[in-house]
């Protein structure tokens, strides 16, 4: 298991690539972790609320990477040869799919959001305060989605050319840019959850305008002159639409699943906050996984774009090995922290902060399982496998997360905490299912145009 440590070459590589993803959302994930310390400030239904507001926007990013995700599978691959032509096609391909997204999610989310934020916190003794705060937040972040969608094209553009170090920049200094401005807007101004809302749209702002302005000036090809021509070549344009629709329903249809989970555990009376805080916990799940998912892309896919397929099969093997061994020790370190992160939730009540330590200690306990699947959808998306990435998240959230999760917490009085114990499993489930897909070695092609 540890014989990965023993390629200098290919640690480097890696490093390379993935230290600066990585460096980002660690900061990332530490400025959102002081960011919801400040709404928690506020009061406990602003926690409530703001976290259901953020759930129609999680909807909507997972819904912006799945349909983004098809192009840059390609991108990965053909930069494995420098095909520029190439790549700027698949760069238009993001730009018309991401405009058609916006036209039909900004008024689904205006005149829809209201019900989901109303779905989560209904059974909350502090409804009508929870939705009061989570719409006032929700109808002014929801400007943010315009800029986050262009910084979307660039950021991940960028990394799947292996330039990862831009985005890490950008998403660096518009983090602390949002943080800065969240201790103005709701201590200074004390405009509470709205300033935190307003804070996001000028970061996310921010960032757009530095993704686009570094592209033009270090003159990356696929910013330059990309509309010169507004062509994509039809066999090119079919096969990314044949890979993005599996992706967009799987990024979909994995999100809807764990809102469903989530709204499933919050029919249970006052356990929004600790939902809240445990989720807020599993993002440091997410400043690993995003390096360890940038390096399959663009390692892996590089080799499978030059014919590479032995070299491929290689690091593959060796970026699972690597994932596993740090998820044990993040495990470990998370387990150690458990009973210290709800207690900095100052107006969070004393039974919500200790069921939230209870579920951040089985999170640290699943890690490992989580990493084995994180590696083999990444491994199975960058070979064009995109079917068998929807079977192995959408399907396994649909067959198993949302039935048991909602039987179980609406039409049982079992404790909250067992219930998310049982959900939690079918990590290992998912662990299984995507080695079986990885040795079958079906993935390891190149499926660019000829």
């Amino acid at each position: 298991m540890f014989s990965c440590f023993k390629d200098k070459e290919f640690l480097n590589k890696f490093i390379k690539i993935s230290l600066p993803i990585v460096l980002s959302s660690l900061i990332s994930f530490l400025i959102s972790f002081v960011d919801n310390i400040m709404v928690g400030s506020i009061s406990n239904e602003a926690v409530g609320g703001v976290y259901a507001a953020n759930q129609v926007t999680y909807l909507v990013w997972m819904a912006f990477y799945g349909i983004l995700e098809g192009a840059g599978i390609f991108i990965q691959q053909y930069n494995g040869t420098s095909d520029q032509n190439h790549i700027k096609q698949c760069v238009r391909y993001k730009w018309y799919i991401a405009s058609i997204l916006l036209i039909i999610i900004l008024p689904l989310v205006y005149f829809f959001g209201k019900h989901l934020i109303i779905a989560y916190s209904n059974k909350d003794t502090n409804f009508e305060l929870i939705l009061e705060e989570g719409m006032s937040y929700l109808k002014i972040v929801l400007i943010s989605y315009i800029p986050t969608a262009i910084s979307f094209i660039y950021a991940y553009t960028l990394r799947e050319i292996g330039k990862t170090i831009y985005p890490m920049i950008s998403s660096t200094i518009a983090i602390i840019l949002n943080c800065l401005l969240n201790a103005l807007f709701i201590y200074g101004l004390k405009m509470g959850a709205p300033g935190a809302a307003i804070a996001t749209v000028i970061a996310r702002t921010f960032e757009c305008i530095f993704l686009v302005a570094v592209s033009k000036i270090k003159r990356f090809e696929f910013a330059i002159k990309t509309f010169e021509t507004f062509k994509i070549d039809k066999e090119l344009f079919k096969e990314i639409t044949k890979k993005t629709w599996p992706l967009f329903l799987n990024e979909v249809g994995f999100a809807v699943g764990m809102m469903l989970q989530s709204l499933a555990f919050s029919q249970r009376d006052s356990v929004l906050s600790s939902i809240s805080i445990a989720s807020t916990v599993a993002e440091i799940f997410a400043v690993f996984g995003s390096g360890l998912a940038v390096g399959i892309g663009v390692i892996v896919g590089s080799y499978l774009g030059s014919d590479k397929y032995d070299e491929a099969i290689d690091a593959n093997k060796k970026l699972l090995f690597l994932g596993i061994n740090i998820s044990i020790l993040l495990g470990i370190i998370i387990a150690g922290l458990s009973p210290v992160i709800p207690k900095l939730f100052r107006e969070v009540a004393p039974d919500q902060k200790i069921l939230a330590t209870k579920l951040i200690l089985i999170f640290a306990s699943v890690l490992v399982f989580q990493t084995i699947a994180l590696v083999s959808y990444y491994t199975l998306k960058t070979g064009g496998r995109t079917i068998e990435t929807l079977i192995l998240d959408t399907g396994s959230t649909v067959i198993f997360y949302l039935p048991v999760s909602w039987s179980l917490a609406v039409h049982t009085s079992i404790d909250t905490l067992y219930i998310f114990l049982i959900v939690r499993s079918v990590d290992i489930i998912k662990a299984v299912a995507g080695i079986y897909f990885i040795r079958k070695r079906k993935w390891a092609k190149n499926i660019t145009i000829k």
